[in-house]
């Protein structure tokens, strides 16, 4: 038996998050043998093949249920409103109940299949797990801030008032400029910054801001730099690595937030109020366990309480509860089964 790791390859942007979920299932498999695209399961015609069966699921749904050769372990689990139809269809169904009961990333995922007579959990999402081999107790000063929301687009109104506010600001803005990745350049880069220094310099200092290091998670060059599944995982395993050690971490990206979680980095998760519902169905379950600021139409909006814990310092994540444990508890299980 072979023992296999999802990968996404063929999208028009890669996000490294999907290869962070696919390190945290690596934590737990006794060697990886290969991977198989998330996106061409029912393909797949390789040798049998172990697989933890998280994330999401899927841009093609036609390509499910998943191939016979495929030995799935169900956690972390999304069904995505984009695809419920066939994730939901009769065969989808009667193939989940062979593997049940099905761990869900969410509670959104866990009532659909509850609804459809399988038995399913919120087992929360497997990167929560990445503490079990990458916790580093020794932090650094190091901020990190992981494709923050900011506004991009602007009436006439804001532009004006953006120039003004970059006249006043050039210097800061120009630093964070230098540092932030973007295939933007020169005015164009730091009239975009404006936006995102204007509404953050309300909650972080400006030494905060000035010092801290911008990564982006998810980008159309990632594909070019990264041509590779073990390149991707490199990358993956490199920025667990840097949020281990990070002294807190705020990010928009589920997969930069819940990791940090996992390694018992302090984390600030940006939320979208106005998102679709194909992205706000995949927190249910997940966005109680964050410390949460609201991106709300170009404002970010935080609770005073959170205000003055980062200000003074004292940011810390909410309890896991026994989530964890039990994820750990069952990939290790699996392994074991023969």
């Amino acid at each position: 038996m072979q023992y296999k790791l999802l990968s996404v390859e063929g999208e028009r942007e890669t996000n490294i998050g999907d290869y962070i979920q696919a390190l945290a299932s690596r934590q737990f498999l006794p060697h990886v043998d290969g991977f198989i695209n998330r996106e061409e399961l029912k393909s797949y015609q390789g040798e049998d093949s172990k697989m933890i069966m998280n994330g999401w699921f899927m841009h093609h749904p036609e390509q499910w249920p998943p191939s016979e050769k495929i030995h799935p372990l169900f956690v972390a689990f999304h069904i995505n409103e984009l695809a419920k139809d066939t994730l939901l269809s009769d065969e989808s169904i009667a193939y989940l109940k062979a593997h049940e009961p099905i761990g869900c990333r969410d509670t959104h995922t866990t009532d659909m299949l509850k609804a459809k007579g399988v038995k399913a959990y919120f087992s929360g999402c497997m990167t929560l797990t990445l503490g079990y081999s990458f916790t580093n107790n020794s932090k650094t000063d190091d901020v990190y801030f992981v494709d923050p929301y900011f506004k991009t687009d602007w009436d006439v109104k804001e532009i004006v008032r953006n120039a003004f506010y970059l006249l006043f600001h050039y210097s800061s803005v120009s630093k964070i400029a230098s540092k932030y990745p973007s295939n933007k350049r020169g005015l164009r880069k730091k009239m975009i910054l404006v936006a995102f220094y204007r509404e953050y310099r309300k909650v972080f200092s400006k030494k905060t801001l000035l010092d801290g290091t911008y990564i982006n998670q998810q980008s159309h060059d990632i594909m070019e730099s990264l041509p590779t599944n073990e390149d991707r995982m490199k990358e993956a395993e490199r920025l667990v690595r840097l949020y281990a050690k990070a002294k807190f971490v705020v990010t928009s990206r589920i997969h930069c937030a819940l990791p940090c979680l996992g390694l018992g980095t302090p984390v600030l998760y940006v939320e979208d109020i106005n998102q679709s519902v194909a992205s706000s169905c995949r927190l249910g379950g997940l966005i109680e366990l964050m410390n949460v600021a609201m991106w709300n139409r170009g404002c970010l909006e935080v609770s005073e309480d959170l205000k003055r814990s980062i200000r003074y310092g004292t940011l810390r994540n909410k309890p896991l509860g026994g989530v964890v444990n039990v994820l750990i508890k069952k990939c290790l299980e699996f392994v074991k089964e023969n």
